[in-house]
């Protein structure tokens, strides 16, 4: 071949192939991190996309749930509330021009990891906040290191030692087990019950309702006649269970997360057990239904309103929040979202909220955060620099499982 014809070959292979490589490594990227960190690839739903989006820095936040392990009812749901909340929020133009990117990691409901990926969300990735755990006993771990690190951290658990006492920086949203005990006693009392049974789980959650129980039931009248407990994974409670159909308890309470209360209402009905049982919130969900079956026509729990949306009055304040939020998770999922999801979304709020408010510096965040008043699906958050959790138990309800279905008991 003539060298002339060699040239006019080579040219236009020459071209092809830089424009390939343009197309391929020459434009801006945009990185996903979801669970470990992981780069690349498609982009997660609600993940912002900073380069993108915004010629600003994005304003790195944490976000540490229970993707897998016991705690997953309540992660899973808790990070799908997030990433939609997270993708309305850069639509409009995020917190004074800057995208929020979220870094999420999965604590596999262990204490441990929830520790160690908070620790690397700090050194690594630098976030200026975390949002997490799902469960009390990894955010108490985190909430431990947080706090020495001045890293501002709103929790998705329940348990109240989370905010109490008071640390700079560290918020939660759920209601805490003294809301709960309280919003039950009330109910006992308009019911005329003074003698209950408690099958509690012997983690933090569980062990904080314990505490809260022994605390307020003499307030309420209340004698605890059988104090029982159990281990989160423990299959069978039906020792517990004979022990106190032995004695003359006329309701149990039970606190845990599923599946252990799903497991215990049937038990109780296999032995006959014979008296109500009421559910903490923290089986608040329809994974209790799907676990409990027929078993569990009957069963009272206390809970949030989020957990019967259709059934909150048009003149709650909480009402246009909660059809809102219901109505786009529906949309994205598929699926009605539960009170975890509404921790998650809740959180996220109150977190922007707080940027905002400070200006978008998150230094002020801590200070800011403790002046919020917002309406949101869990509750009507009060923040003040004693009240770190900012609800009551007014904002609680109490259901009964009918047909299937949470009924709303008025």
């Amino acid at each position: 071949m003539k060298k002339s014809q060699i040239k006019k070959w080579l040219y236009p292979l020459a071209v092809a192939s830089l424009v390939m490589l343009s197309a391929c490594g020459g434009g801006a990227q945009t990185t996903g991190t979801n669970g470990g960190g992981s780069t690349g690839g498609e982009q997660p739903a609600g993940q912002a996309q900073p380069a993108a989006e915004s010629s600003k820095e994005p304003i790195k936040v944490g976000a540490i749930f229970s993707l897998t392990g016991a705690n997953s009812p309540l992660g899973v749901p808790e990070k799908q509330a997030v990433e939609l909340l997270l993708k309305e929020i850069n639509e409009a133009g995020g917190v004074d021009g800057r995208p929020v990117e979220i870094i999420f990691e999965d604590d596999k409901s262990d204490n441990t990891e929830a520790v160690k990926a908070i620790k690397k969300l700090v050194s690594k990735d630098k976030i200026v906040a975390v949002l997490g755990s799902s469960g009390s006993g990894p955010s108490l771990g985190m909430a431990e290191f947080a706090a020495a690190e001045k890293l501002p951290m709103i929790s998705m658990a329940a348990a109240d030692q989370v905010t109490n006492p008071v640390r700079a920086g560290i918020f939660k949203t759920p209601h805490t087990d003294v809301h709960g005990t309280k919003r039950i006693f009330k109910y006992l009392q308009e019911k005329g019950i003074t003698k209950i049974a408690t099958l509690n789980d012997s983690n933090p959650y569980g062990s904080g309702w314990t505490q809260q129980i022994q605390k307020y039931a003499p307030e309420y009248g209340i004698t605890i006649v059988a104090e029982e407990k159990y281990g989160t994974k423990d299959p069978s409670m039906s020792s517990q269970l004979t022990k106190i159909k032995g004695t003359d308890a006329q309701v149990l309470i039970v606190a845990g997360t599923n599946p252990a209360p799903a497991t215990i209402v049937k038990e109780a009905k296999q032995l006959n057990l014979g008296i109500p049982i009421i559910s903490s919130h923290g089986s608040a969900n329809s994974k209790f239904l799907e676990l409990v079956g027929d078993s569990g026509e009957g069963v009272l729990m206390v809970a949030g309103k989020l957990l019967v949306p259709d059934q909150v009055d048009a003149n709650d304040p909480q009402a246009a929040i909660i059809k809102k939020f219901v109505d786009g998770y529906k949309a994205a999922y598929n699926a009605e979202p539960d009170g975890f999801a509404g921790y998650g979304y809740d959180g996220l709020n109150l977190l922007v909220e707080g940027l905002k408010q400070a200006g978008g510096d998150a230094s002020k965040l801590g200070e800011v955060l403790e002046k919020v008043n917002y309406v949101g699906v869990t509750g009507e958050f009060k923040f003040s620099a004693e009240d770190h959790n900012g609800l009551t138990e007014d904002s609680m309800i109490m259901v009964e499982v009918k047909d299937g279905k949470f009924q709303l008991l008025k």
